[in-house]
């Protein structure tokens, strides 16, 4: 069975204006004994009835910014790894990394243990929204480490971005796609801007100081990022993410197809045989469960057979391949247009648009329905 891992790295220099997920001061003697941590928790896994057994296809350093970890550091997990898993050869092995925390020393040595992916948050080619987002690296940074990353060796490089920017106009994101595509990357992902519940810039959104993007700008902003991106050579094949052919995520792509995956570090998810858990959230629950040998959960569930058909529906849509008409009926015993004609026909009849299309046995979104992912997923939730 293939399988993907994925490690939470929570450290940060300091937290951006927008982010929600997990993350922590990087301080030196708690990476020590974060790591330490980890090194417990892969191995309460190593009976795992699915993760013993299963082939590792993937591993991903994210966070956080793991790129905060030194060389060394990273290389003992990835020995920790292999002494544990069975890992498939040449999988791929990915590094979130910010500019500010890279050099060509360490880039370099990055590429020599074995990193073959690296993923760099720009986020943008401006100045002024890498200070509102509360990026902390200068623009020459970002340009610099890319042109290293290439130097290092590395042949399979991600950048993110973001639109919908308080303040930013469609020429402005333009400029940014088209500032990205300058470097070549093999990978590109492009995210909308959501204000997250407690972040700094929802404070800032709510008090008036901030005003956000509307959505026919929004829209204008996504579309226009498909065009570009499609023209270039680039193939979209998520709703948020393009790739030039042969460097499509291996590890994201395992989430959207069901794969089983293990998470391992504070607020990390792991997905097998319609069981998903979460673990603390919390640095200091989670060193204190492993020191206690458990496994860090916080909670758990097994998919209802409607949560299941719903997650198949959602991770199946968000791709540009959409749903295999067969493999829904073959899963779960009733044709899908069948089963959500209502929806179909409120995704015919609308003032969008066409949202869909129906391309041999597939059922697919277009760039329009893609930008209405959550309006449409809604539709599927509500029949349910």
């Amino acid at each position: 069975m293939k399988a993907g891992l994925y490690f939470h790295i929570p450290f940060c220099l300091k937290k951006c204006a927008y982010c929600d997920f997990y993350s922590i001061p990087a301080e030196q003697s708690l990476i020590e004994r974060f790591l330490n941590a980890c090194y417990i928790e892969i191995e309460l896994y190593a009976e795992h009835p699915i993760f013993s057994q299963a082939e590792f296809q993937t591993v991903y350093f994210g966070g956080g910014t793991p790129s905060l970890l030194s060389v060394k550091l990273i290389d003992r997990l990835i020995q920790q790894i292999q002494n544990i898993f069975k890992l498939v050869e040449n999988f791929e092995l990915t590094l979130e990394a910010n500019p500010e925390t890279l050099s060509i020393t360490k880039l370099t040595d990055y590429y020599s243990i074995g990193i073959n992916r690296l993923s760099i948050g720009i986020q943008s080619f401006s100045s002024s929204e890498l200070k509102l987002l509360g990026r902390i690296h200068k623009l020459a940074q970002a340009n610099k480490c890319i042109e290293w990353a290439y130097q290092a060796g590395f042949e399979n490089i991600n950048l993110d971005l973001i639109f919908a920017v308080p303040g930013q106009s469609l020429m402005d994101w333009q400029e940014n796609v088209k500032q990205a595509i300058r470097f070549d990357p093999q990978h590109l992902s492009a995210y909308c801007l959501t204000i997250e519940h407690g972040t700094l810039l929802e404070k800032q959104v709510a008090s008036g100081k901030l005003i956000k993007v509307n959505d026919e700008t929004e829209r204008e902003m996504y579309l226009s990022a498909i065009d570009t991106l499609t023209t270039a050579g680039y193939q979209q094949y998520e709703i948020s993410n393009f790739a030039l052919p042969g460097f499509k995520c291996k590890h994201n792509l395992m989430y959207w197809n069901g794969s089983p995956y293990l998470g391992i570090g504070p607020s990390a998810h792991s997905f097998w045989n319609e069981h998903r858990q979460w673990n603390v959230d919390s640095i200091n629950h989670y060193l204190q469960s492993l020191k206690d040998g458990n496994k860090p959960i916080a909670g758990q569930e097994i998919l209802s057979p409607d949560q299941q058909l719903l997650e198949f529906i959602y991770l199946n849509l968000r791709t540009t391949g959409g749903i295999d008409l067969q493999q829904f009926e073959n899963r779960f015993h009733i044709p899908f247009l069948k089963r959500f004609n209502k929806v179909v026909d409120k995704l015919q009849n609308n003032q969008d648009g066409e949202l869909y299309h129906c391309k041999g046995n597939r059922f697919i979104l277009t760039p329009p329905g893609l930008v209405l992912f959550d309006e449409i997923c809604q539709y599927f939730a509500d029949e349910i």
